[in-house]
This record gives C-alpha cells, structure tokens and sequence, in this order.
C-alpha cells in the first residue's frame, strides 16, 4: 500500500514538474509573439505612410507641371495676341501702300501723256524729272510693300505654329490634370487608411502590453504554486520513506 502510495506521488512529482516547465518562459513567448506582432503592424503603418509621401509628392509634382505650362501657355497666347492685333495693322498699311503706288502709277501716265505732248526742251525736262521721282517713289513704296508683305508671311507663320504649340501644351495640361484627379483620389485614400491604421496601433499595442503583462503574473503565481507543492510531495514521499524505515 505505502509503495503503491509513494508512486501515486512520485507521479503528482513528475505531473507538477512537467506544467511547471510547460509554464516556465511562458511570458517570454508571449512578449516574443506580441512583438512580433507590434512590428507588423508598425511595417503596415510605414508602408502606408510611404504611400503617403510618395503620392503627397506626386501631386504636388503634377500641380508644379501644371502651373508651369499654365505660365507657358498664357506666354504664347500673348503672343499670338501681339501677332493678331500687329497683322490687321501691316494689311492695312500695304493697303495704304497699294494705293498710294496706283496713285503715283496714274500721276506717271499722266506726266507722260504730257512728255509726248510736250513742245519744248526745257518742259520736257521738267517733266521727265517729275516723272523720274515718281518711278523713285514708286520703287521706294514697292520696297516698302514687299517688306511688309513679308513681314505678314512671316507673322502668320509664327501665329500659326504658336497656335499649334499652345494646343500641344493644352492638351498636355490635360492629361497632367486628369492624372492630378486620380493621384488626389489615391491620396485621400491612403490618408484615411493611414488615420485608422494609427489609432489601431495604439489600441493594439497597449492590448498586447496588457497581454504579456497577465502572462508574466500568470506564469510567477502558477510557478510558485507548482513549487509548493512539489515541495508538499517530496515531504509526503520522505515522511513515507522514513515510516518504512522506521518500521523496517
């Protein structure tokens, strides 16, 4: 009876010693856990906030290229302005030209049919010195009508290929835009999922500090009691081991 009793307590013994290893580090694995877990979701929130600034940096990238070709594009609209407002004013100048050179083209049909009809020498010197500036005026007007004529070529060709430069930056600005909705979007997006993922942390974090702090209580007051009685079954084991010495 006292053996079968000393190895019903040696099981208790070896019952008792096995939970209090199962229990001993207990703390320690739930602080390892814990953490662990405390770093992903702090690898969530940077990742997150990463986003962030990447797409905060992106807008205002976009809003940069946009303002630029704004300035660029009101550039050229100045100046197609300068070249429309300058061209009705060189036609009008040509036209001027045109007819003061038709004028002087008649006064020199005149001066001629006066020339031919002339009976002296010394009027007809006149008269051919009269028509000899005439035919000057004319080619110094000729000259002038050419330029300008040139200089309206010129100026239309310039509007022209400001026009088609400033529709290229329009669209382009378009398509800068258009971007700046989606990146804005994705942005105030990130940003929300960033404000809840913040507050979570912290709410995790003190959850799982409270966690490890009952596991490490837990683990002292159960080691502990699985000490005393460990220590109650080896007295019972000695006091039975001395009985049957003592009765030997």
């Amino acid at each position: 009876m006292t053996d079968v009793s000393i190895e019903a307590l040696q099981n208790v013994k070896v019952s008792l010693t096995t939970f209090q290893n199962d229990i001993s580090g207990l703390s320690v694995r739930a602080n390892s856990i814990a953490q662990n877990c405390i770093s992903e979701c702090y690898q969530k929130v940077n990742d997150t906030q990463s986003k962030v600034d990447e797409l905060s940096f992106s807008v205002k990238t976009l809003i940069g290229r946009i303002s630029n070709l704004e300035q660029e594009i009101n550039s050229y609209i100045s100046q197609m302005e300068k070249i429309e407002n300058s061209i009705p004013c060189l036609k009008s100048r040509r036209k001027t030209i045109e007819m003061n050179i038709q004028s002087l083209r008649n006064q020199r049909f005149t001066l001629q049919a006066e020339l031919a009809n002339a009976e002296d020498d010394d009027t007809r010197q006149q008269i051919q010195t009269q028509i000899n500036q005439v035919i000057q005026q004319i080619n110094t007007l000729s000259r002038e009508q050419a330029d300008i004529e040139y200089e309206i070529q010129n100026d239309e060709k310039v509007l022209s290929e400001l026009q088609k430069q400033s529709q290229n930056l329009k669209a382009e600005r378009t398509s800068y835009e258009e971007n700046l909705i989606i990146e804005k979007k994705r942005l105030t997006q990130y940003q929300k999922k960033l404000d809840r993922l913040t507050p979570l942390l912290r709410s995790i974090k003190s959850s799982l500090d409270d966690y490890v702090h009952a596991t490490q209580q837990f683990e002292s007051s159960t080691s502990s009691s699985a000490n005393v009685n460990i220590q109650s079954v080896n007295k019972c084991i000695t006091y039975i081991e001395d009985y049957l010495s003592a009765d030997l």
